[in-house]
């Protein structure tokens, strides 16, 4: 087992990373069984390699920013949606294993409902999975998101948020805008996973709900007439 030398860059700012190579599936495992119940550190694990991540105060920022962006889309626009929180999903016949900053099943929803635990052997992946990047890339996270077939990752940085689409040739292209919530660009999410309120958490959240309402809602209202009247001029073309 190969033992790589922190980050270069890592401080106490930044998210506290180590990789160790050639570790095996067998040792992953070992090393999940040993970490237990506790959060830390995030592990990230594609072909031999794992990735070790002590999360930095930024980094945790961004990520309950980016989560609650979600949970306040989804009240607002009553879209259903489950978090799937940090979850470890891994797939040894993948070679790999990950666990998001965040992440969500809206459109297979239904499939995992009631549920007490995932396989991904026979259940999907989330539907949404979002990664916060501080310190390290996130290149190992999103080809094993791909290899499970998450359809749509948002990998946040300190000056951009890139939205990953899965397409059908089984590789991810870039977006402007979300396809599992179309109502929102990776600009807007991105401005307010940065848009820090000096008041509070609370005051933060508040003007995101008045955001989605005065502006999301009726962008909502309107994808959702304009569905419908291609649904039905589909169905009177085919008739």
């Amino acid at each position: 087992m190969a033992i790589a030398a922190p980050t270069p860059g890592t401080d106490a700012e930044g998210d506290q990373c180590v990789v160790l190579g050639d570790i095996g599936w067998e040792g992953y495992s070992k090393l999940l069984k040993i970490r237990g119940d506790r959060r830390v550190p995030r592990m990230v694990y594609l072909d031999g390699s794992l990735l070790l991540i002590s999360p930095s105060w930024i980094h945790e920022r961004f990520r309950e920013f980016l989560g609650d962006f979600v949970k306040v889309l989804a009240e607002e626009l009553d879209i259903p949606c489950v978090s799937a929180g940090s979850t470890t999903f891994r797939r040894q016949a993948k070679r790999g294993g990950v666990e998001g900053d965040k992440t969500f099943y809206l459109t297979n929803l239904d499939r995992i409902r009631g549920k007490k635990k995932i396989h991904l052997r026979v259940d999907p992946p989330p539907d949404l999975a979002i990664e916060v990047v501080v310190t390290h890339d996130a290149d190992d996270a999103v080809e094993v998101y791909r290899r499970f077939g998450v359809p749509e990752v948002w990998v946040c940085e300190a000056s951009r948020l890139t939205i990953l689409c899965l397409e059908a040739s089984g590789r991810y292209a870039k977006s402007e805008r979300s396809r599992v919530l179309p109502v929102v660009t990776a600009s807007e999410i991105h401005a307010w996973a940065t848009r820090q309120n000096e008041e509070s958490d609370t005051a933060w959240t508040k003007d995101l709900r008045r955001w989605v309402r005065e502006v999301l809602a009726p962008r909502h209202r309107e994808l959702k007439t304009r569905i419908a009247t291609d649904t039905e001029e589909s169905s009177e073309q085919a008739s």
